[in-house]
């Protein structure tokens, strides 16, 4: 008897203390899920943040080209000399060896320098006889030049034109 009642008793006391853990649990739980639900809306507003200012960095980027874009047809349209269409070597006669040339497949530039000019003419590395399918004229700055005076006075420094 004695030993059913002491039985009873140890299994009383330890019932007792494992209600006080799971007490102590459900606390520490419940304030964990606060911090959580805390946490989780300020990263939301901070990603919706970042979102909208990647939007945003991606539309002046879009526009950016797009005048860009604009420029180079302007400049290409205005240009007294036009190299499409040329060939390597047509290209070598015509300006000699160029600064820089790079490879970047499928593309293969020249780059020509001038006091303050930077002619840039893009091939496809990809054809057998490699013809030029774009070129644009910046100034030593790199800014695309818009004008026709100013591709004229490029020109001149390349001795393409009188």
């Amino acid at each position: 008897m004695r030993l059913f009642l002491f039985f009873s008793i140890f299994i009383f006391i330890w019932g007792c203390s494992t209600v006080e853990v799971t007490k102590e649990v459900i606390k520490a739980t419940s304030s964990v899920k606060k911090t959580v639900e805390e946490i989780l809306p300020k990263n939301e507003i901070q990603n919706a943040e970042k979102e909208e200012e990647l939007i945003k960095a991606k539309e002046i980027i879009e526009d950016e080209q797009k005048k860009q874009k604009s420029i180079i047809q302007n400049q290409q349209r205005l240009a007294e000399i036009n190299f499409i269409g040329n060939t390597e070597d047509q290209i070598n006669l015509k300006m000699g060896k160029p600064e820089l040339t790079r490879s970047d497949d499928p593309i293969y530039m020249f780059r020509y320098d001038s006091e303050s000019c930077r002619l840039f003419i893009f091939f496809n590395n990809g054809a057998e006889k490699k013809r030029v399918e774009y070129f644009e004229i910046r100034n030593d700055l790199g800014t695309l030049l818009n004008s026709k005076q100013s591709l004229e006075q490029c020109y001149r420094e390349f001795k393409l034109i009188n």
